[in-house]
């Protein structure tokens, strides 16, 4: 049973001022909202000097251009999270000023900067999670090579056994075309918000509400498609959920649908690495090529993951990946045996014991531990962070 989803602005723990040193009224009318939407305490100072005291406590310290020589006139000491933000209005007035931002921000050592309102979505993540003293939960994603090669299966025991290690973790299934994850998990008869309830809604998504109305199990959090409306996700709606669910959870878990669309891309490029789950048979890594030439456009960081008996690539079956990418073989990154009593624990938000477990454990801390980012040469390609 679907429920209507109610978005409202933030509420997080009281926070310290953060700094917005301007007298640009117009650059102040759009960085004062952004801050108010996601609960952090802003505030505004005409001249350098009134942000003396307060540069380095300030959690953030956003500088206009106008003022940004007297800052570097004042000999503040670099701070994280120093910006300098401007306007598309103010770079449009002179394109000479344009070339004069990044010698400033130089200067005044800055760690940004941006030009609102088009990096408003990157303010207001930022205003948020400095506000909620958090960074963004590892994101994995996992596709299925093939038909029945259970993909679905292997997203949903990583984030099971993650969220029984004690880990806030948040599944998310992109692939309309299955039978649903709250299903194999058992969730399917419990209330909360399914896809079409959270593609409806406007403004900003706040991140502990979306986990409280959510099926769960524990610390399992599940994001899944209506039986009654199997629509594809929009990307902008992906978006907020992902961004809301990093900021809650500890880890995210998406099922990617085969054939590519536009969050699918979304997710695999935020994704720290791809799993493409791979069954039994040679025509199994045939098949998946078409998987991992789609989606290794998108992240570098692609491997296989083998299900029941199947076995490393057999000989003679070419490896083609895309040609835009700087590709290569993807590894195996692990193996999932065949057990009958996988579903059915999974249904009951367990896992199975002894070295199954272990296996499972492990691949999902290899799926999530950090990688270093490798640049894809892609026009196009979102620059979600990793």
């Amino acid at each position: 049973m679907a429920a209507t989803l109610d978005r409202t602005t933030a509420t997080a723990a009281p926070a310290a001022e953060s700094l917005l040193v301007t007298a640009d009224d117009r650059l102040a009318e759009e960085v004062v909202p952004l801050a108010a939407a996601a609960g952090h305490p802003l505030r505004r100072v005409h001249h350098p000097l009134d942000a003396e005291s307060a540069w380095m406590r300030a959690p953030m310290v956003l500088v206009g251009p106008d003022l940004a020589p007297e800052c570097i006139a004042c000999e503040f000491p670099g701070r994280d999270h120093l910006i300098l933000c401007t306007t598309m209005a103010w770079l449009g007035a002179d394109s000479t000023d344009a070339s004069m931002l990044w010698p400033l921000a130089i200067q005044m050592r800055a760690a940004s900067v941006i030009a609102l309102p088009g990096a408003d979505a990157w303010l207001i993540d930022l205003f948020t999670r400095t506000a909620l003293d958090t960074e963004p939960a590892p994101v994995v994603a996992t596709v299925a090579g093939h038909g029945g090669a259970g993909a679905s299966t292997l997203a949903l025991a990583a984030a099971t056994s993650a969220a029984r290690e004690g880990r806030r973790t948040v599944l998310i299934d992109l692939d309309h075309t299955g039978g649903g994850i709250d299903a194999a998990a058992g969730l399917a008869a419990q209330p909360g918000w399914r896809w079409p309830s959270l593609t409806g809604g406007t403004g900003l998504l706040e991140p502990e509400r979306l986990l409280d109305g959510l099926p769960r199990r524990g610390g399992l959090h599940l994001v899944g498609p209506d039986p009654r409306n199997p629509a594809d996700v929009p990307a902008d709606a992906f978006d907020q959920v992902l961004r809301a669910a990093r900021l809650a959870a500890d880890l995210v878990v998406v099922d990617l649908p085969r054939a590519r669309t536009d969050a699918g891309v979304r997710a695999a490029t935020a994704a720290r690495s791809v799993a493409v789950a791979i069954g039994p048979g040679d025509r199994s890594w045939e098949a998946a090529r078409s998987v991992t030439a789609a989606y290794g456009l998108y992240n570098a960081h692609l491997g296989v993951v083998l299900r029941g008996d199947a076995r490393p690539r057999p000989s003679g079956v070419a490896w083609d990946g895309p040609l835009e990418a700087d590709w290569s073989e993807p590894p195996v990154w692990g193996a999932i045996p065949t057990d009958r009593r996988l579903p059915v624990l999974l249904r009951q938000g367990r896992v199975p014991r002894g070295r199954l477990a272990r296996g499972i454990s492990d691949l999902t801390g290899e799926l999530s531990r950090e990688r270093p980012r490798r640049d894809l040469a892609l026009a196009g390609r979102t620059g979600a962070v990793r």
